[in-house]
């Protein structure tokens, strides 16, 4: 049963993707329905993405079942109003993101394309996030989709693994993702869209530390001790 939970919501998450990147592909006028660099990726991240939902359902249902949460929290769990607003307005924006990188890349070109090195330099960069995504959830069970109180569950600071570097690895591993793929789908202008998770991401850790310092007992330590946010020992 865990198995296949996992399954399904890795499938899920992947055919959403799928349908906002490989659909306006093929409807917009010069587009394609056999994109090769939007194929590619949606099957490299489909594989990361069912092999790690499965591993977690299985091995660490705990870290699994937080996972699942939506961002926007049950009413109990105390998440901050602004919290829910800006992480249901940020899933918007990068819907309508995934929805332009088409759109330029086949009908726009708002700026020159990127050559084939720069390419695959994207590609790797979006590999790498997708690996620190990845292991940051693995790595913490309490690594929930929205600010919540989770005192109940016995929230407590995790700093080993990626956590003994950055602070907050699945936002690093989000730019690391978003940029990357940017550039391996062939959209310079997409780019511009870090701007706008930059911003995001800064009002977030913001809010989010200062809810940990108060309330989850040696985080302020730990902040002492790793000094990186999103880049060890400089941002």
């Amino acid at each position: 049963m865990a198995m296949l939970r996992g399954l399904a919501a890795g499938v899920a998450q992947v055919a959403m993707l799928a349908v906002l990147l490989l659909v306006p592909a093929g409807l917009v006028p010069g587009g394609t329905w056999v994109w090769p660099h939007g194929l590619w990726f949606v099957g490299v991240y489909g594989a990361v993405t069912l092999a790690s939902t499965t591993g977690l359902a299985v091995l660490r249902p705990a870290n699994f079942e937080v996972r699942q949460e939506n961002v926007i929290a049950a009413r109990e769990k105390k998440q901050p109003l602004i919290d829910a607003v800006g992480s249901a307005a940020l899933v918007v924006f990068a819907a309508g993101w995934l929805v332009f990188v088409p759109l330029d890349v086949f009908a726009l070109h708002l700026l020159p394309a990127p050559g084939a090195a720069s390419m695959a330099v994207g590609g790797l960069s979006a590999l790498i996030g997708m690996a620190l995504i990845n292991l940051a959830i693995w790595q913490n069970r309490f690594a929930t989709p929205n600010l919540q109180d989770q005192s109940a569950q016995g929230q407590k600071v995790i700093d080993s693994g990626v956590y003994a570097l950055i602070r907050h690895p699945i936002y690093s591993g989000n730019f690391w993702l978003f940029g990357g793929l940017s550039v391996w789908l062939g959209s310079y202008a997409a780019l511009g869209g870090l701007v706008v998770l930059l911003a995001a991401t800064v009002a977030r850790i913001a809010m989010e530390e200062a809810y940990l310092r108060a309330n989850v007992t040696g985080y302020a330590d730990y902040a002492r001790r790793v000094r990186g946010r999103l880049i060890p020992y400089l941002l």
